[in-house]
Order: C-alpha cells, then structure tokens, then sequence
C-alpha cells in the first residue's frame, strides 16, 4: 500500500545516503547486477509502460486479458484530457487544434447541452444545467471516443462534475486537466465579445454575463482544490493576438513524447550549475513552460534550519548529503510531483545525491547542465543582496527604499567563499554526469535568458538516441 511504501521510505531515510534502497543491501555482485537492470528498465520505460498496461486492464477489465494486452501493445494509448477556463477564454478554437492534432475527438460540452431543447430555457438564463444530467451527457461522449481519445471541452464547471471524473463508469481514466485563466477585465470583455457576437447587445445580456462570472468563480476554485495534484494552469495573454503562443504553452504543458513507450509520462528533470549560473531562473521557467513542480532543495531546507547571521541561509551545498537526499526524497514522493512531473533546482550536486536517486527510482529524464564563465559568476555574486526579511535575492536594487536599505551581503557571497563554492561544484560534477550519462547533456548559458531557456527546451523535447532506435526497430517489425 502507499501507507506501507511511505513507512518503509521513512525508515530508508535514516539509513546513510550510499546504501539508501534495495541495492544498497546487496553484495558487490549482485549490486552490479542490480544496478544495470534498473538502468535497462529506466532507460527503456518499462515502469512506466507496464502502469500503463496495468491501468488500462484495471479499468477495461477485458474478457480476454492476454489478447488485450496485446491490443494495447500495437498502437499507442489515446489521450484523454480536458480544458476548462472562464466564459470567453477561448477553450474551443484550442480544443479544435488539439483535437486534430492528436487524433482525438472533440467533446464541446456547451454545444452538446445548446442542442437539448429541453435545457434552451435554463441556458439563456445564464444558469447551470443540473450536474446529473450534464455528467450522463459526457459519460454517453466519452464511450463513444474510448478507442481514440477526447478532449473535454467546458467540463467540469463543478466539483461534483470534476469528481465523476474518477467514477468507474467514465474510467478513471484522464490523462491531462489544462486551466486556461487571464485577469478578470479581460474576460469581462472577451465574454462581452463572444456576447455580442451572438447578436445580442451587452446591456441586455449584463445580468447573463455576471451570473455566469460569479458561478464561475465560485466553482473553479473547489476545481482547483480537488484537481490539485494534476490540474495545469496556463496564463492567456490579454490581448490573445497570437493564437500559437497560448497553443504552443498548452502543447508544452501536456509534454507528449512520441517516440516514447510512455508518452504520457511527466518530465523529470535535473538543472545543476555552479552558484550564480541561474538554475532557479531557469527552473521557474521550464516549471511554467512544461507545467512542471519546482523543487527547490534550498526552500526545503528553510523549515529544517534556523536562519544564520542577518537572516542568512546556509547554502544547500554546505548541508550533508543525507539531509538534501531525505528532503529531497520526501518532496518527490508527494503526488503533485508524481502526477505532473518535477523540475529540480540543483540536485544532484555530488555523485551520492546521484547514485540516491538512482537506488529510490527517482530517475531523471533529463539532466542539464549550465556552463557559465567564472568571471560572469563572480561578477554575479558579487552584485547578489540578501533581504534578511523575506529572504529574496536581488542583482539590482528594489525600488523599495525600505528594502533596499536593509539588504545585505550573505557570508557565502563573498569572492574567497564564491571561489571555494566553484571549485567544489566542478570537482563534483563529473561523478554526478556519470551516473546518468545517458540523459546528461551540457549547456554554455547564454547571456539571453530567453536564448538559454530555448536551449534547455530543446534538449528536453529532443528524442534521446535509444527512443529514436526503438521506434525504427517498431517499423521494420511492422
């Protein structure tokens, strides 16, 4: 059970970090044995391939199990997701593109529901249509796209709608949740548009168009809360006038590999640099970009340790193995990181934070590392300033007056303890690249930002050399 697997990985926290998991009690040969099969099974999906296959069968209950199985094996899983967002978002035109370039059917929810005569009254009201009756609507549509995939367009605008999700009769069976949202003067007036565009003025329609607002903000947030662990949040822009840049942001959050045995597997990702080369930059980036979880070893350490001189922090890199491998480990265990993939902010820095996410299954898909020169990281450290309040860092200075007086130099930025720092992270790396040479890659930052981030995403949506050489092997099977 999960209960059982969170006892057994408390305990395993207490062991020392390079005998941490099953392989750490095995003797030199079977560790050596034990090491290349987990590498074989990661490198190729194989967990992930047979939860698939488990989930599937779990929820079809076939007849005939092993011809099933089979089925699945020939073709790939269809995905099955839905977008929800506030009236005039623009859920449709997305849901349309996705629809057509996945192969999956477009479920239009407001369509299906303005074509039942019966509910025309309750509609042009403004309300909501009773949550049985929608749920037995999109049950019947799912069924019918089983085989192919869908993506829900409009549903749940409910709790209770978001919670039939999970019932046995759908199927349990939603890959993806993507919440599009912008400010609230923006919908405003995109619903105002989409009002006017159905040839009704807006001062007849303004009591239609603040009761649907508030029962959409009524309800969304009990959304969110119940979906937490799996729902994606994306920011439309304002004005919208790129319909590619909101598509591209949704293509990126449901990160489907093809060239994959899993494809829907979340992300995993490992940013290492030395101190100053904008792992955390970086890491905010790629954590809206792909919808990833920010873990951030040194936000985990702030509640396990009292702050230094002046509100200081110790760096995570001063903390001992075992501590960053046990608040790591917990982190990564929690289902929000489980069901939407992580991004890791400086982990591994030394080959046992490595070979410890090797033994507990905790293996990156990718890992990338930031090349800065050490004079652009001595000048970087060298500007840095610390607000011992909040803790933030700045490189410039706040417009705050307030806050600008009360910065301060952290002990761990001066130019002798930067140098150590460097020193110490390069003398590491080369043992933690080793440890997963196979998803490892290396970056030279670009004084751009934007440039860098690009350069991450494009390392991280790259198929690596044995996926393309699965799916050719696939081809000539075929």
């Amino acid at each position: 059970s999960s209960t059982e697997r969170r006892s057994i990985g408390s305990l395993a926290m207490a062991v020392p970090v390079q005998t941490w998991g099953v392989l750490g009690s095995l003797v030199g040969e079977q560790r050596e044995f034990g090491s290349q099969t987990a590498e074989y099974l990661e490198s190729h999906e194989v967990y992930d391939l047979f939860a698939h296959l488990l989930r599937q069968i779990v929820v079809q209950q076939p007849e005939n199990p092993v011809r099933f199985l089979q089925d699945q094996l020939r073709s790939a899983p269809p995905l099955s997701m839905c977008v929800i967002g506030p009236p005039g978002i623009g859920r449709t035109k997305y849901c349309q593109q996705l629809a057509a370039d996945f192969n999956i059917r477009h479920i239009h929810v407001g369509k299906i529901l303005r074509g039942r005569r019966e509910l025309k009254e309750v509609l042009e009201a403004g309300n909501l249509v009773e949550d049985k009756v929608v749920i037995e609507l999109v049950n019947a549509e799912i069924h019918k796209a089983k085989s192919m995939g869908w993506v829900l367009d409009g549903f749940p605008r409910t709790k209770v709608q978001a919670q039939a999700l999970g019932l046995k009769e759908i199927g349990y069976c939603l890959d993806k949740t993507i919440l599009l949202h912008t400010g609230e003067q923006a919908i405003r007036q995109r619903f105002a548009a989409k009002v006017a565009a159905a040839g009704y003025r807006q001062e007849e329609r303004e009591d239609v168009v603040n009761a649907r607002l508030q029962q959409y903000h009524r309800h969304i947030i009990s959304i969110c809360e119940l979906m937490r662990n799996s729902i994606r949040q994306i920011e439309v822009s304002s004005a919208d006038d790129d319909q590619n840049v909101t598509y591209n942001a949704i293509k990126g959050n449901l990160h489907i590999r093809e060239h994959s045995n899993a494809p829907f597997r979340p992300a995993r990702v490992c940013i290492v640099g030395p101190c100053a080369s904008g792992r955390t930059t970086q890491c905010q980036q790629l954590s809206r970009l792909y919808g990833l979880v920010h873990v951030d070893p040194a936000a985990l350490l702030r509640a396990r340790q009292p702050p230094g001189p002046d509100g200081e922090e110790v760096p995570p890199e001063h903390m001992s193995d075992e501590d960053l491998c046990a608040a790591v480990g917990q982190r990564l265990e929690q289902v929000d990181c489980l069901r939407k993939g992580w991004v890791l902010d400086g982990f591994p820095k030394t080959a046992a934070q490595a070979k410890f996410l090797r033994q507990a299954h905790m293996w990156p898909t990718r890992l990338v590392l930031l090349r800065v020169p050490e004079v652009e990281l001595m000048a970087r450290s060298a500007a840095r300033r610390i607000d011992p309040v909040t803790r933030i860092a700045y490189y410039k200075n706040p417009g705050s007056v307030a806050v600008r007086q009360r910065l301060v130099t952290a002990s761990y930025d001066e130019p002798e303890v930067v140098r150590e720092r460097i020193k110490s992270f390069e003398k590491n790396v080369p043992a933690v690249l080793a440890v997963f040479p196979m998803v490892a890659s290396t970056i030279n930052c670009d004084p751009d930002i934007g440039l860098t981030t690009k350069s991450i995403q494009e390392r991280l949506d790259a198929c690596l050399p044995h996926e393309l050489a699965q799916t050719a092997e696939k081809v000539e099977t075929e």
